[in-house]
Parts: C-alpha cells; structure tokens; sequence
C-alpha cells in the first residue's frame, strides 16, 4: 500500500513512522530544515513506552516526484489546507482515496472546495505529538487513536485498517458515523486547546486548581450545547467522559495550538474556539468561555504582532 503524507509535522510524522514500521510503504512531503533532516538523518519518535527510530524514509519537497498513490494522509494544518489540496494534486488518481486527520469540522469540505474530483474521507486522530527539532517528532503519550469513515466498506480505508492493527501505539478504529466522531474531537480539542492556549498552561496545571478546572468544564459544555443545537447527537454522559479523559492525561499535555502560540505561529483558532462562538451566534447557544478564548487570542491568529 502506497501512503503519502501531506504534512509531515506533528500527526503526519508520528502516524506516517507507525505505519512504515509495519510495512507500509510511505512517502513523507515535508520542507526545510525538516525535510532535509529527514531525508539525511532518517524519522525519530521520542514517546515515553514506545520510541522508533526510522533510519531511512522517503522524503521529497515536490508531490509530483511521486505520482499517485493509493493514500493520501492530509495532515496540514489548517490554514494551510486550500494550497495543499491543489498541491497534492499529482498525488490523486481515479482510485486514491484522501483521508484528512486535521483538527476542525470543516476539513472534508475545505479540501474538496480546491480539490473537487478527489475522494476525501473523514478522520480524526487524538494524539499530543509536535517537531521536537528538525527530524524528530515528540509525544507525551497517552492516547494515540484514529478513527476513520468507514465508507461503505473502502477497500483502500479496509487496507489502511488492516496495517493500523498491526502498528505498535496506534488504534485505528472504523467508523459508520463520522459526524459524530469529528464533533466528538471537536468538543474535546476546542476545551483543550481553549485552556492550554489562554491560559499558557499544560493540562496538569489547568485540572489541579478548582477554577482553571471549572473553565474546562465549562468550555466542554459549552462545545456539547452547541452540538445538540446542530442536530448531533452526543451521548448524555460526553462531557462526564471528556473530563476522565483529560484526568487520565499525562500532566505535561498541552494544545498544538498552544505550541503554536508559544512559537509565534498562526494560530488555527478560527476553525476551533472561534468556530464554536460563530456556531453560537449562528445557533442561539451562549458561548461565553469560547467567545472569551477567541476574543483572548484573535490577535495571535496570524501570529505574534510586532509590537507597535
């Protein structure tokens, strides 16, 4: 099985190294100082019970070097995604299939709109990995699962899920209701990435004081009312199991988004807090913890401003 990585930072590196382990055959796209690492040094994961060193893996700056394949892995981040999609156009032929593992509820549609003849298939992965340095790839551990629109029985998703039983620290589950698992992922990122990126803190420290706990909750409730209020059917406990969730993270757990935001990158806040306060306005749901982490951050959105 032939699989390209479309951006392979944090989730494409981490997923796109558990699958070569186990004989898939990967393409990474990456850039710079990354790419050049890769490409020389080979791919390493530092992951508490399970690293990998991969001291060979393909790389290549340029999608059309490459040809298509049988999957794209699309793992850029969001703002990236509309020069993406039409860059990985060499990538896709009649029978690839583009499975997107972004953050957000609007991937599969953002995709489509500049890629409108590839088959896009719905994902979402939960798993804290980011570039530690150019060629390795960090994760705190913890959770490391994928879950995939099962598409009527895809041939290349069946494939895909054969080698995720096979790979060591990845769960890769099908599912016949994809809707509801990426408003599931929303709800629980939008909190995590809401606290750990206002309030410049990891999830440890958040959960241990009673009021940074109370504004997770509360941003948890917030992510599920709007839910209700767009016809998803949450189950009635969902914020009772984000929260153990959360109690079972390591405590050093903290947003890419946060990440992004200690480093001075854009921020992909419009397509979390600040999409859960437009669906709010939209839907007539008060989204006051959202609407504060927007309004908090939407001067980083585009970055660190440079000081007056």
């Amino acid at each position: 099985m032939r699989i390209a990585i479309m951006g392979a930072g944090g989730v494409g590196g981490y997923v796109g190294a558990r699958l070569q382990d186990v004989g898939a055959d990967v393409v990474f796209i990456a850039r710079g100082a990354h790419g050049a690492a890769l490409a020389r040094d080979g791919l390493t994961l530092e992951h508490p019970q399970y690293p990998l060193r991969l001291p060979t893996v393909q790389v290549t700056d340029d999608p059309a070097s490459i040809g298509p394949v049988d999957l794209v892995l699309f793992a850029v981040k969001l703002g990236d995604t509309a020069s993406a999609a039409r860059a990985m156009a060499p990538l896709v032929g009649p029978s690839t299939r583009v499975l997107t593992l972004q953050n957000g509820i609007d991937s599969v549609s953002l995709i489509r709109a500049e890629a409108p003849s590839a088959h896009v298939i719905g994902g979402v992965i939960y798993v804290a990995a980011s570039i530690a340095r150019p060629g390795v790839i960090a994760c705190t551990g913890g959770f490391h699962r994928i879950v995939a629109d099962a598409a009527h029985g895809d041939p290349v998703i069946a494939a895909l899920h054969a080698f995720g039983q096979r790979a060591t620290a990845l769960d890769l589950d099908l599912t016949d209701d994809i809707d509801r698992a990426l408003w599931e992922k929303f709800v629980t990122l939008t909190s995590l990435s809401g606290t750990t990126s206002l309030l410049r803190a990891t999830m440890g420290q958040i959960l241990a004081h009673p009021e940074t706990r109370q504004f997770q909750q509360q941003l948890i409730a917030e992510g599920v009312a709007v839910a209700h209020a767009a016809g998803v059917a949450l189950p009635d406990d969902f914020a009772t199991t984000v929260m153990a969730r959360f109690d079972r993270m390591p405590p050093a757990v903290r947003s890419s988004m946060s990440l992004d935001l200690a480093l001075g990158k854009p921020l992909e806040l419009r397509w979390l807090s600040g999409r859960v306060h437009a669906l709010g306005e939209q839907l007539g749901i008060a989204t006051p913890a959202h609407t504060a982490v927007f309004r908090g951050l939407v001067l980083y959105e585009h970055g660190t401003p440079t000081p007056a």
